[in-house]
């Protein structure tokens, strides 16, 4: 009947851009037979959260066992989830072969606008509406993660240099 051999499924997936190493991998697959456009929102996405869990985890300790106040906290969360994300969105979400420092510093400087955007968000609600600072903070990962996606894909992972380390 309708069995297939491995050697089949390979041939059916499609991965645009991506890296040999990672390609047929099971975190690759379930976006395989989805267009380019919706794959890279969709990892992007998958990175997102992976990146929101290190960020929020990272804040909510911090300053609930009264180690640091919110904007501290959130900076420190911030760029955890920075580091993280930035390594797994050049390989796995973009597929991107560039120059290793250049796409670091564009994402850095990317990451620094949505960091700036995510402490007036949670000022926006703890100084001046009031209100606990983690509502802010689920509010600023939205904000930033549309932001980031769509400074990312247009400028740190489209351009291509000679030093590909």
């Amino acid at each position: 009947g309708a069995t297939l051999r491995s050697h089949q499924t390979v041939r059916q997936c499609h991965f645009v851009g991506m890296p040999r190493d990672i390609r047929g991998t099971a975190i690759s697959y379930p976006f395989a037979t989805l267009s380019p456009a919706l794959t890279k929102v969709l990892r992007y996405g998958v990175v997102g959260v992976m990146g929101a869990l290190v960020h929020m985890s990272t804040l909510f300790l911090l300053v609930e066992l009264g180690v640091t106040g919110h904007v501290v906290a959130t900076t420190i969360g911030f760029v955890l989830a920075l580091l993280i994300s930035y390594g797994v969105n050049r390989i796995w979400t973009f597929g991107y072969s560039g120059s290793y420092w250049a796409s670091l510093i564009r994402y850095c400087v990317v990451s620094l606008i949505g960091l700036g955007l995510n402490i007036l968000i949670i000022t926006l609600f703890t100084d001046i509406l009031g209100l606990w600072y983690g509502w802010g903070a689920f509010v600023a990962v939205g904000a930033v993660a549309l932001n980031n996606f769509i400074l990312n894909n247009a400028w740190t992972f489209t351009h291509k240099t000679s030093d590909t380390r």
